[in-house]
């Protein structure tokens, strides 16, 4: 039956954060054995653990509209906030052009004083006659009358409520301004919605739609999946270590490759799962994957040997990403 325990342990880890399949006649398979070390100290070695993904993104649509253009296709290697597809731009483009107008007229208003410097100047003629009229009338009596002066004082006083008008006119198209200047955004925000973009560096795994097709918001268009970094997991024996003796250690991982070759791959315990089971915990690490003629050496699924070098000091505190 010890085969059977051994497979089930396997399916487990294969589901995270799902109830472990109980153990039949022994220990889960991939729990770590003793390894000598230097200085007599031992180290736990796990055998079959379990390598798998850190990140994995399907990358959705944000509007509605049809692709115009796929620019990937599986197998590619992306870099964070490049462009993977593009749906139809033409009606936020044109809202654009037609909002970058009003904006540019508006702006063209507010920096005008046109409107000012004349009445000001024509506030100037006004009191020029007026003043004119009033000498005329104290020279000659009755010689412009009285309703006539005064009609020379409101065209005065009238330009000079034509200078404050201008002023705020000039006021409110900088405002206009401002307010244009958010529409060009918003538009210049809907058309960079279109561009549906990768959020982590990776590989595309999968590409679901074809150019032509329609996508709703939220369809996916593609899986992105990460492979410089991923998680390596298997089983400590809670009799033989503590939870403080593996967290935040550093591990070497050993992976079996084709034509019976091994490779060694470095990495750091950075989460010891709280839970037991069947007298044993579960470790996680992250393990830095690496290339070989443009081909990644670790791949999610596979089954490889960790050694947590739990004689060393923890490593510090990984930076936040």
């Amino acid at each position: 039956m010890d085969w059977l325990v051994c497979f089930r342990r396997r399916i487990s880890s294969l589901a995270i954060g799902l109830v472990v399949a109980a153990s039949v006649g022994g220990a889960p398979s991939s729990v770590a054995i003793a390894q000598p070390a230097v200085g007599g100290l031992v180290e736990p070695v796990i055998e079959g653990c379990l390598v798998s993904l850190i990140d994995e993104v399907k990358v959705p649509a944000r509007e509605a509209g049809v692709i115009v253009e796929l620019a990937v296709r599986q197998g590619a290697v992306v870099s964070k906030g490049e462009v993977l597809a593009r749906i139809d731009d033409d009606q936020p483009e044109m809202e654009k052009r037609r909002a970058q107008a009003q904006h540019d007229q508006a702006i063209a208003k507010a920096e005008s004083d046109v409107d000012v410097r004349y009445s000001q100047k024509a506030q100037g003629v006004a009191e020029m006659a007026y003043r004119k009229a009033e000498d005329s009338h104290e020279r000659v009596v009755n010689a412009v009358t009285e309703v006539e002066r005064e009609r020379l004082k409101l065209e005065w006083e009238k330009a000079g409520l034509q200078i404050e008008q201008a002023t705020l006119e000039r006021q409110l198209s900088a405002l206009e301004a401002t307010s244009k200047g958010v529409e060009v955004e918003a538009a210049a925000k809907a058309i960079e919605r279109r561009e549906i973009r990768s959020p982590i560096d990776g590989e595309v795994e999968e590409v679901y739609p074809h150019i032509g097709e329609w996508l709703q918001p939220g369809d996916p268009l593609a899986t992105v999946i990460r492979t410089d970094r991923l998680y390596v997991e298997g089983y400590i024996d809670a009799a033989r270590w503590n939870p403080s003796d593996v967290r935040d250690r550093p591990v070497t991982v050993a992976a079996r490759l084709a034509g019976d070759r091994t490779e060694a791959f470095q990495g750091r315990i950075f989460n010891v799962k709280p839970r037991m089971e069947s007298g044993s915990y579960r470790v996680v690490a992250e393990v830095d994957n690496r290339q070989v003629e443009g081909e990644w050496l670790l791949r999610t699924g596979q089954f490889v040997t960790m050694t947590i070098h739990s004689t060393k000091p923890p490593l510090p505190p990984a930076p936040k990403k």
